[in-house]
Parts: structure tokens; sequence; C-alpha cells
């Protein structure tokens, strides 16, 4: 009886549960969002596609780590012309885990290129990821850049869903 009751509970409990709940390992994955810029009092918002990849170490429940990012946007109008918008990020990562759950905050570099015109800045946000199976993880991203060249300020605001597989 108490092996088909264990039996029972083993089966009826939630297929997302799993013994390694680590976050530790590199990861490489897919995002898309939406990216609003805005630049000399104007603000124009396009959906954006990208790339990440990273490297987290689990230090028993606080998550630390990196990840470089690279997004590409729909075009943006520039002087009334339509270019396209490409985005380099270089994020240090850190936060707690809650089991399969890490909810985290970045800062880190920004590089911002419109149509051939380049833009340092920095990149700070906050995000939560959680891992569907120990390999395959979703999370949403918030990111607030903010660029300073020539004496005209530009921000953008972007918003993510990511797939990562961690290996």
């Amino acid at each position: 009886m108490k092996k088909a009751l264990a039996i029972l509970i083993a089966l009826a409990a939630p297929g997302h549960v799993f013994a390694d709940e680590s976050w530790t390992g590199y990861q490489v994955g897919l995002q898309v969002g939406n990216q609003h810029i805005k630049a000399k009092g104007t603000g124009e918002s396009n959906p954006t596609l990208g790339v990440h990849i990273g490297y987290l170490h689990d230090f028993g429940g606080y998550v630390f780590g990196g990840e470089i990012s690279h997004d590409a946007a729909a075009k943006y109008t520039v002087g009334g012309v339509k270019k396209s918008a490409k985005t380099t990020r270089i994020k240090i990562k850190g936060g707690h885990s809650f089991g399969d759950t890490l909810l985290y905050g970045v800062v880190g570099y920004a590089g911002l290129d419109v149509g051939g015109t380049n833009e340092d800045g920095y990149s700070a946000g906050i995000g939560v990821s959680y891992q569907l199976t120990p390999r395959v993880i979703l999370g949403l991203e918030y990111l607030h850049d903010t660029y300073s060249s020539g004496g005209a300020d530009t921000e953008a605001d972007s918003v993510f869903l990511k797939a990562s597989y961690k290996f």
C-alpha cells in the first residue's frame, strides 16, 4: 500500500519539478521583444529580434554572471529617413533563485547603431527566468538604455521574451 501511494504521489507531482535546480552553466538563446527609442523629443517603437549568450553561477541561491546580447530592430525614422537599429549589450547579472525561478537585475554597456551612426551608453534593468527543464529556460526582461553623444540624449526602453538552452 505504501509503495502504491508513493507511486501515485510521484505521478501526480508537477512535471516541472526536477532534482537539478542549479542555475550554473552556459546559456545561449533567442529573444523577441519591443524597443522604444526616444531622441530629440520624438519616440518610435518597433519589434526586435536578437540572440544572447552568457554564463551564470549559482552560489546556493544567489546567482551571478554575465551575458552578451545583440538585437536588430525594424526601421526607425531618423531625419525623415528610415534606418535600421542594432543594439549590442554586455551585461552583468545578479539575483536570487527560488528553486526553478530566478529574479535578477542587470547593469552594463549598451551600444546602439542606427543606420551607421553609433552611440555608446549604459543599460540597466530587471528580469525573471523560469527553468522549464534543467536545460530549457524562459524569461522576461526589461531594459532601459541611456546614450549621450554630441549633446543629444537618446534613450531606449526594451521588453524581451527570452528562450535559452543551458549546457
